[in-house]
Formats: structure tokens, sequence, C-alpha cells
């Protein structure tokens, strides 16, 4: 690592982890579906009704879809249900290098890389190939966050060059995302008092892994009648 850019301090933590969220999604589907749960892809839901004694869905090609709770779990696009403003959505971009064939240890123990810039900057290993991300740009434009990839690819890549100039990085596939903040960081899980007979799961931040789990076991609780100590910590009354 080049020493001009080393950090006063760092913290090495070992509870860290990442795993492939698209793999991982769809062993969760495969587990449920084995134990009785239908999965309906690509049905898209043009009108929720939400009712005192329950939720009527309307699906695109008109079914109907009743249920007693519904629980909303779909990202950003949930900010449309919500009445005031509780995210601010950015623009993240990321840059992959080509596979290698070297195997593992391009840096110590081919940890998890995240810095306390701002922007903040990010590397990652997964199958052989380095993952950086970062450079975050404060607005939501798809056609303006677009146009940028490639700089950001580029200036990713010197970033990185930076620090490890022993490395060889060839990029290979680059791309940009939406990425959403809250004033304090936490996200939005709970109750959602508008909307009768609603849960939400809003893991905004980049915690979405731990505060997916945090979200599952409070609102598993709200639907048993079980009350969660922690739950107020996230509830929308909060700001």
């Amino acid at each position: 690592m080049n020493t001009a850019l080393m950090p006063p301090a760092a913290i090495l933590s070992e509870v860290g982890g990442q795993t492939d969220a698209y793999a991982f999604s769809h062993m969760l589907h495969q587990y449920n579906i084995k134990n009785g749960c239908k999965i309906f892809d690509r049905t898209n839901i043009i009108n929720i009704d939400h009712r005192k004694d329950g939720v009527e869905l309307t699906a695109e090609n008109k079914a109907i879809v009743k249920a007693k709770y519904l629980v909303y779990a779909t990202g950003y696009e949930t900010v449309n249900f919500i009445k005031k403003k509780i995210v601010s959505l950015n623009s993240t971009y990321v840059t992959v290098s080509e596979h290698s064939s070297a195997g593992k240890n391009f840096w110590k123990d081919d940890v998890l890389i995240w810095n306390t810039d701002n922007p903040y900057l990010y590397m990652r290993i997964h199958d052989g190939r380095i993952i950086i991300g970062g450079k975050d740009e404060k607005f939501y434009n798809p056609e303006k966050r677009d146009k940028l990839i490639s700089q950001k690819a580029k200036e990713l890549k010197k970033d990185f060059n930076k620090l490890f100039p022993q490395i060889e990085f060839t990029p290979e596939f680059n791309w940009t995302g939406t990425f959403g903040s809250t004033k304090d960081g936490l996200p939005f899980i709970g109750r959602y008092k508008p909307l009768p007979n609603s849960f939400f799961s809003l893991g905004f931040g980049g915690n979405g892994i731990t505060f997916s789990l945090i979200a599952a076991e409070i609102i598993t609780g709200l639907l048993l009648g079980k009350d969660n100590p922690d739950a107020k910590i996230f509830a929308f009354e909060r700001v």
C-alpha cells in the first residue's frame, strides 16, 4: 500500500461479511417453495387498497389478492407510498476487474475495505474479481447518472491504483445505481399509520443485510402480537 495514503487508524472486524444477494434470494425462494410458499415473479401491482379489515391488491392482469396484512419490502419504490420525505436518493458507481486466476490474497486476507472519506471508497473480492465502489453523487436523475459511468469508473480505478500500485486492475464491467440515505442513518421498519394493516421493511443505507434481519424479527413479532423494545428506534414517528 502507498505509505503516503496510510490512514491514521482502522478497525479490523471479524463479524463483517458479504453475500451474493441474487443467489441468496433465489435460495430463500426455493426453501420457501418447498415449505408451501407460492412465488409470483414479475407480477405488477397497479393498485393497493388499504382497509380497516385488511388489504386488497390488484395486479396488472386484473387478478385480486386479499390479505390481512401487507409488508412493503420493495426498496426505493416504496417512497411513493410515504407522504413525508424519509430518504435522500443518491447515485453510486462500481467498477469490476477481469477475473484473475491468481487465487486469493489480493491484499491481506482479502478483507472488505471501506474508508470514511466523503465520498467513501469500498473494495472487496468476489469470484476472483476486485470490486470497487463509491464516488457517490448527491442527485437522483437516471439519465444524468448513467452518463457519468465511464468517468466514475476511471476515478475509482485511479483511487485503487494509489492504494495498491502493485496489483493489476483491468476493468471489465462498470455500472451505477441508486443509493438511499436517511438523516440518522437508520432504516424505517414497522407500521405506517396512514396505511392501515401495513408494515414496512426499508433497509436504507449501507447495512441492508443487517437491517433486513432486524426488520424480519420486528415485523414477525408485530404480526404475532408481540412488542419489540427496539421497534421505536426504527419507527416512522421518530422523524
